[in-house]
């Protein structure tokens, strides 16, 4: 087995039987028969000898050789790879002649065999299934530089009488079909009933447009049965000569492709395959859809009634005809009903546990949060009650210097009692000892207003420990996992339009669709570095950077499944900005521009389609975390400062007044703002000393200014994507560490 080239699939097999009697088809140039690779089955593909030894006479004609025709393909088929392609599996070497022999996996049968041979009418889905695949084949050749320039129905080989796979790439050719359009090659010598105008010509100039037009023949004989037989290329008229105007001269005159094979097109049945043909079939290389367009075209009619009717007409004669067929279905549906029975039993049981495990999480959960609240008020108690120890061991120290004084007082009386002639000195000493305990009685009376005004404290305490249990928070009540995001998602934006999030990340130019549990990519945004919002419940994208437009100031609106320019262009160019909307008013603040963060903040009208410049921000930022909440806009620039502006002042506000308030900072930067059910989140962040990730989710209290932890997600992660859905759902999506995990809370 010989060799393959970089970025070729290998196969290597210890035995390879060519079974040369057993033939497929002979040729001009050789012949193909049946070969065994170790216990495969295949097909080989060999040429006459004496090929071989001939040499091409012109090299620009050198596809004439046979050799080199063999010794393209071969280099063709192992560079691709696509189901819709026959798939190559090597080149052995025929130990009898040394002659290379090409091996391919072996099919049922040509096209041109499958509708000679058909008894009858082929079903339209048979017919929309062939095309399509024939399209998809051409496709991944197109899109990889790739021109067959000899697609036929002896080309097109099937599985089944039902999937088509593109076969003989002899006369193919690479280009680079994204320098030039036009490419002009050697003469192209395919099959002419196959060939479009521009390659009949010499020499012929032409694009992969040549492919699309063989594809329209091909469609014509699929769905008609008829080989191709267009009529003469010219026919003979009558024309005024321009210098005599009395006088007519005879002309050949070029007659329109689809007038030459008018006769066979006139057969088709159906309108919507009509009309692919006439497409394919225009004269001009530049009419014609591409193959991508074909893809797409012929994929929207596998959704049609009518190929759902002849799929299932056809699927009906098949168990008609097989009375096992019938019996194993009846029997399968037996089983189908009593697993479904087994399911609805099973799926009561789990709704019922699912109930109890809700109610256990949200009790833990509560209790969690109550014990945190608890925790914390024990600590600020404690506090307070070890200063109240202190001031408590004050007062009994001056209790006992009181009691002391008091004993010496008492012990002085029985003196003067005793003594008549001491009485003046000890009245005196009782004087001194008077103001000292008078000295000692005030110093009590001012430990009793530290005791009292420790007291209020405590008692402030308290209350504004009731008060903070009486906020209204967001509880999370229970998480479950998503299917992964479909590429790594950090830096990027999100919207929600309807019950369906939307979202895009980093440098490309892709857009994600998430809805039924399911990923879909929208058609690729003109722009790249864009951040997209939902405005007016429509999808839309502000900013970025386009391939004609480094910084761009483009607005584009998902309409009909497109991106349209449905709103007129920013003042200011720039990518990555922050973006919101509400109440007709669009908020585009920050984002870079030369390599520089903006400060600049504008708004547009929906209302009246007006755009205007607002207050700048206090600092430069680029793809802010901005969302709106009740009547404020809040913007986390992704450190840990956090700045809000009243939707009112902003729409009312001049460029030099300054409207934007700096709130208290997050414990965290890195976070990701959301507005879940009225109330202001932050969603995981990195600590800014340890550069930890974090996996908390903190509620912002306007009243209290402050942030507190309401609930923790399952993973750790910083700048993510959350988009809050209907029915009060939070999806967190991607992230630092994390950039394909997706999470879901439902909460209250």
């Amino acid at each position: 087995m010989a060799k393959t080239q970089d970025h070729e699939q290998e196969y290597t097999f210890r035995n390879v039987e060519l079974l040369k009697n057993e033939t497929f088809g002979i040729g001009s140039y050789g012949s193909v028969c049946k070969a065994k690779c170790d216990q495969l089955i295949c097909a080989a593909k060999l040429l006459y000898p004496v090929l071989f030894q001939m040499t091409a006479p012109d090299p620009v004609k050198e596809h004439s050789h046979p050799f080199r025709r063999f010794e393209t393909e071969c280099a063709f088929l192992s560079r691709i790879n696509h189901p819709n392609i026959v798939q190559y599996l090597g080149t052995y070497y025929d130990p009898d002649t040394n002659a290379p022999v090409l091996l391919m996996e072996l099919l049922d049968e040509s096209l041109t065999h499958f509708l000679e041979s058909s008894p009858g009418d082929i079903p339209y889905h048979i017919q929309v299934n062939l095309s399509y695949d024939i399209a998809q084949a051409l496709a991944f050749l197109h899109s990889n530089g790739i021109i067959h320039r000899d697609l036929s129905s002896n080309n097109v080989l099937l599985i089944a009488g039902s999937r088509a796979k593109v076969a003989d790439f002899g006369m193919s050719k690479f280009t680079d079909i994204n320098v030039t359009q036009l490419v002009t090659m050697t003469t192209c010598p395919g099959t002419p009933a196959f060939m479009s105008p521009e390659a009949l010509n010499e020499p012929p100039v032409y694009t992969e447009k040549l492919d699309n037009f063989s594809f329209g023949v091909l469609l014509v004989q699929i769905t008609t049965r008829q080989f191709p037989k267009p009529t003469d290329r010219f026919e003979i008229r009558e024309l005024v000569d321009p210098r005599f105007p009395n006088q007519a001269i005879r002309a050949n005159v070029l007659v329109p492709e689809i007038k030459r094979r008018q006769a066979h097109i006139s057969l088709i049945e159906y309108p919507l395959l009509l009309q692919i043909a006439h497409h394919c079939l225009k004269d001009k290389d530049v009419e014609r859809p591409s193959s991508q367009q074909l893809c797409q075209t012929l994929s929207a009619l596998k959704m049609t009634a009518r190929y759902q009717e002849s799929f299932q007409q056809d699927l009906n004669l098949i168990i008609r005809d097989n009375e096992d067929l019938q019996a194993n279905l009846q029997l399968m549906a037996e089983k189908d009903d009593q697993i479904r029975a087994k399911d609805q039993q099973l799926h009561t049981k789990d709704a019922e546990i699912g109930q109890l495990a809700l109610k256990l999480q949200a009790s833990e959960e509560m209790i969690i949060h109550k014990n945190e609240l608890a925790r914390i008020k024990c600590i600020e108690i404690d506090q307070f009650a070890t200063q109240l120890d202190q001031a408590t061991k004050e007062f009994q120290t001056q209790k006992h210097k009181a009691k002391a004084m008091e004993k010496h007082l008492r012990r002085f009386n029985k003196e003067i009692q005793s003594c008549d002639e001491n009485t003046a000195s000890l009245r005196q000493t009782m004087d001194q000892r008077d103001r000292e305990v008078t000295e000692l009685r005030h110093t009590l009376a001012s430990k009793n207003e530290e005791i009292n005004d420790l007291s209020t404290r405590i008692h402030q305490v308290a209350l504004q420990q009731a008060k903070d249990t009486s906020i209204k928070r967001v509880i999370i009540m229970r998480w479950e996992s998503l299917p992964d995001a479909p590429v790594d998602i950090i830096y990027g934006s999100s919207a929600v339009v309807g019950d369906m999030a939307y979202f895009n990340y980093g440098e490309s130019k892709n857009v994600y669709e998430f809805s039924n549990n399911e990923w879909q990519e929208l058609p690729l945004c003109p722009n790249s570095d864009f951040t997209i919002v939902s405005v007016n419940n429509r999808l839309t994208t502000v900013g970025g950077r386009s391939d004609t437009q480094f910084f761009s100031n483009k607005v584009y609106s998902y309409i009909s499944n497109k991106w349209v320019e449905h709103f007129p262009p920013m003042p200011t160019r720039r990518w990555r900005p922050g973006a919101v909307y509400a109440n007709n008013t669009l908020l585009v603040a920050g984002g870079y521009f030369d390599s520089k963060k903006l400060t600049t903040v504008e708004i547009f009208n929906t209302a009246n389609m007006q755009w205007s410049m607002v207050s700048s921000l206090p600092a430069p930022t680029t793809r802010p975390s901005t969302v709106i909440c009740g009547d404020y806009v809040y913007i986390h620039p992704r450190e840990n400062e956090m700045y809000k502006c009243s939707l009112t002042q902003l729409s009312q506000s001049h460029r030099s007044s300054s409207i934007w308030e700096k709130i208290a900072a997050l414990p965290v930067n890195a976070s990701s703002l959301v507005t879940a059910n009225g109330h202001l989140l932050a969603v995981g962040g990195r600590d800014s000393k340890e550069r930890k990730l974090t996996k908390e989710i903190y509620q912002y209290s306007a009243s209290m200014t402050s942030w507190a932890v309401v609930s923790q997600m399952s993973t750790p992660r910083s700048v993510c994507l959350v988009a809050a859905l209907p029915g009060n759902k939070l999806m967190v999506v991607g992230g630092f560490d994390t950039p394909k995990k997706c999470e879901l809370a439902s909460f209250v």
